[in-house]
């Protein structure tokens, strides 16, 4: 995610990205903080922080740390924290990746249309789950493609165009779990588009 290509591209991407996606985007963003606002624990991590879309929905309960490796898009996402002082949140340059957290550091870790871009998404996203809180959760907002039917083969179809735009368009959500540790898996919002929340165990002999 913090390649030379990827920060051209975001750099890009960072004139129109609010753009592009508010008229479907923005209700789930809210939706996804939303359900963040009303769980325990005041510590929340987002990865892939982008322009800072999810900023205004934060409640002041929060504490938000915001990572993400384009430069360019952390400029815009620091403007629109200037609009909301009531948002606690440090916005840091990093690549999930190379972040190193701390050992149950937060209680709740969000990837907001970011695991898709990384290039080991399931590497990366069982790294911060084993980082998390017990008793925490992971929550995440992407497209996932279906299990069977016309968009799975669509999505496949997309392959090439994804790698030039630096997206992973097939992107089934079981092929991203670890069966034996992910196993309190719910979907929220369910669709092309879904929220996923992932939740650890507070105990390490708890089982869904």
């Amino acid at each position: 995610m913090a390649t030379k290509l990827n920060n051209a591209r975001y750099y890009l991407l960072s004139f129109i990205y609010d753009f592009a996606l508010q008229w479907f985007y923005r209700p789930l963003v809210r939706q996804l903080v939303d359900v963040i606002n009303q769980q325990p624990g005041e510590n929340v991590l987002e990865i892939g922080v982008g322009t800072g879309i999810t900023i205004p929905y934060y409640t002041h309960y929060k504490q938000v740390t915001g990572i993400d490796c384009s430069w360019s898009m952390l400029q815009v996402a620091r403007k629109r924290a200037q609009d909301y002082p009531n948002t606690r949140i440090a916005l840091k340059h990093a690549a999930a990746e190379e972040y190193n957290l701390g050992p149950a550091a937060f209680e709740q870790i969000v990837f907001c249309n970011s695991l898709s871009v990384i290039e080991n998404p399931k590497l990366v996203l069982s790294a911060y789950y084993n980082q998390l809180q017990a008793g925490g959760s992971l929550y995440i907002l992407n497209h996932f493609t279906a299990e069977s039917g016309l968009l799975r083969w669509v999505d496949k179809l997309l392959t090439p165009v994804g790698k030039v735009l630096g997206f992973k368009s097939f992107f089934p959500l079981q092929t991203l779990l670890d069966p034996e540790t992910m196993s309190d898996v719910t979907t929220l919002v369910n669709g092309y588009w879904r929220i996923v929340q992932i939740k650890k165990p507070l105990y390490a002999h708890e089982t869904n």
